[in-house]
């Protein structure tokens, strides 16, 4: 477990975390501040009890040595229990209150934080996000949200009772007898503070199991994502074992944590003990000496016993209230993340009507990984101008940058060098969402929502009226496909749109860029995993789409781009050549001209 702890430490930081719960609650003083006031309430109807009892108990007293009448003994015992009945009512009324007012509370702190971890994580960079496993993000995501709610009643149901009800219990021995209130405060504060202790050395235990958790669950959606995989290559078995393996590891941190409440339990037991003994001893001598009455005894030793619970619900609460706050830290962290792409102050939306692009001496290097020396040059030097209406292709090997030019159009990463123009506008200068509104796209593997294929189309123009996304669906020609399916265009595509074919994947791809009517249009291998039929097909309907748009097609397949007006060819981060596809097929020792030999079975 030591190793399993050194390998992997999570450090908590809970006065950020309280810092970061307090900035949703300020929304709601009214029901913090109220759910506060009625806890105070209740604690004192509470203690009120205890001066009933002593009452009655000092007046029994008085009834047995004769000094008071039966009659007006039974007065007393009538009143008083009427007095009882209508504290108790308003204790039930302050009961009610408070448990609605934390349930307005919890539910309203809940949505917000669900909706401002779900924008924050939203819009933080592509960078996050491919050094992000999806099922740690939604396993942290949905663990944290959760336990916002313990985050909160740790502080109504143990907090402040215990806070009250300890300076209640104290005040009132403390008034009658002053070696019983030390007695009782020196119980406490140990009570408290091995509690404390034990709960704080359990952070990191926590922390690692919640760590093994959020691996195992990576497993989980990673091998349920690839089932295919798994069953193709027939590897239940060894899937199983690595997954038995994560399941170990967990265990074993589990047990790991979870042993350090028996050393809770043990150690406050004895406390307690050793607490109540030295109670006793000091009260039951202060009435052989005359100094306490009966009464006051029982009322001592009320609010002792009415003590203890709150104890431990207050040590249960702050334990609650550790593993809330690492449950909630990895989610609160993500609000430490920060985008490095931003938007400059003075930002405007893009305006985009010729649709031409230029690249200026562009250089850029991927940021340094985890496990890099060193940023990954991409680019270097790269200039290009496409023109209105044109079709170019970028080709080239794999690794020689085709890919990033694309995500630096799109500002998923700033260039470090050179500036990018859209119609004379350096891109670095707008909006992200209006550049990035300003262009469509239809990648090799088109990405479906688990929706119909009415929405996955509509996606792109959600304003488009029914009669325009029908003639985007026949556009693509997926109105015959429709037409034979059982709840035609409201049919479900599934997740990643598994139900679909490839071709129909891209048709579908194809008329949401359609829909977007946009003056830019990327074409990221759009045709690659198709067959040749299909591909034939797709290649009619992709340029037709293309018609007075500006278009960047990356390819492999240098068969789907020989009708681009230009064919930029790149190699390690640089263009070695461009040209149309009759020129460049031609040219004496060009690495296109190799590139086609090998494709069309030359080189083999």
């Amino acid at each position: 477990m030591k190793k399993q702890q050194k390998e992997w430490i999570q450090e908590i930081d809970l006065k950020y975390n309280v810092k970061v719960l307090w900035s949703f609650l300020r929304k709601y003083k009214f029901w913090a501040y109220g759910l506060i006031l009625i806890t105070l309430c209740i604690e004192i109807i509470v203690f009120f009890d205890n001066f009933i009892f002593k009452f009655l108990i000092d007046k029994s007293t008085s009834f047995s040595s004769g000094d008071i009448s039966a009659v007006l003994f039974s007065k007393i015992i009538l009143i008083t229990v009427l007095v009882y009945f209508a504290i108790h009512f308003f204790e039930s009324v302050f009961w009610f209150a408070k448990i609605r007012f934390i349930n307005i509370l919890d539910a309203n702190v809940m949505s917000d934080v669900e909706k401002k971890s779900f924008w924050h994580i939203m819009n933080l960079s592509y960078k996050y996000h491919s050094n992000k496993r999806t099922g740690s993000i939604i396993s942290q995501f949905t663990r944290g949200v959760n336990k916002v709610e313990s985050f909160i009643d740790s502080f109504v149901f143990q907090f402040f009772p215990v806070f009250f009800r300890l300076f209640l219990s104290i005040s009132i021995i403390l008034y009658f007898d002053f070696k019983t209130a030390i007695a009782l405060i020196t119980m406490t504060i140990m009570y408290i503070v091995v509690g404390i202790t034990l709960t704080n050395i359990q952070k990191v235990p926590q922390a690692v199991a919640n760590y093994r958790e959020d691996v195992l669950k990576q497993n989980l959606s990673d091998v349920f994502l690839n089932v295919e995989t798994v069953k193709y290559f027939a590897k239940e078995k060894r899937t199983f074992r690595y997954f038995s393996n994560l399941s170990h590891l967990l265990r074993d941190s589990r047990k790991y944590f979870w042993s350090f409440f028996s050393w809770h339990a043990g150690i406050q037991t004895m406390v307690i003990g050793l607490g109540i003994g030295s109670i006793l001893y000091f009260s039951f001598t202060g009435l052989l000496r005359g100094e306490l009455t009966l009464g006051t005894i029982t009322l001592i030793y009320a609010a002792v016993w009415k003590l203890l619970p709150v104890l431990f619900g207050f040590i249960q609460g702050y334990r609650d209230f550790i593993r809330s706050s690492v449950d909630v830290d990895a989610l609160f962290a993500m609000f430490k993340e920060y985008n490095e792409v931003k938007d400059r102050p003075n930002a405007k939306k893009i305006k985009i009507d010729k649709g031409e692009i230029e690249f200026r001496t562009v250089s850029f290097a991927y940021p340094k990984g985890k496990k890099q020396i060193a940023p990954r040059a991409v680019l270097y030097d790269f200039s290009l101008m496409l023109k209105k209406d044109t079709k170019v292709a970028l080709v080239g090997p794999s690794g020689s940058g085709k890919t990033t030019i694309v995500r630096l159009l799109y500002r998923l990463f700033d260039v470090d060098e050179g500036q990018i123009y859209i119609d004379n506008q350096d891109i670095s200068t707008v909006t992200q969402k209006s550049l990035r509104e300003s262009m469509s796209v239809v990648t090799q593997e088109p990405l479906l929502f688990d929706n119909t294929l009415y929405f996955n189309i509509a996606y792109a123009n959600p304003t488009a009226t029914r009669k325009q996304v029908w003639k985007a669906i026949k556009f693509a020609q997926l109105d015959k496909f429709i037409a034979h399916l059982p709840y035609k265009e409201n049919t479900v595509v599934g997740e990643r749109g598994v139900k679909l074919s490839g071709g129909e994947k891209q048709r579908v791809s194809i008329a949401r860029a359609l829909l977007a009517n946009k003056k830019i249009l990327v074409l990221d291998e759009a045709t690659s995993s198709l067959d040749s039929e299909t591909e034939k097909d797709i290649q009619h309907a992709l340029s037709n789409l293309m018609k007075e748009r500006t278009s960047i097609i990356i390819a492999h397949r240098l068969s789907t781009i020989m009708e681009a007006d230009t064919i930029v060819v790149m190699d390690k981060g640089r263009i070695v050549e461009v040209g149309t596809h009759k020129e460049l097929k031609n040219k004496r020792g060009g690495l296109y001209k190799r590139l086609w030999d090998l494709q069309q079975g030359g080189g083999l």
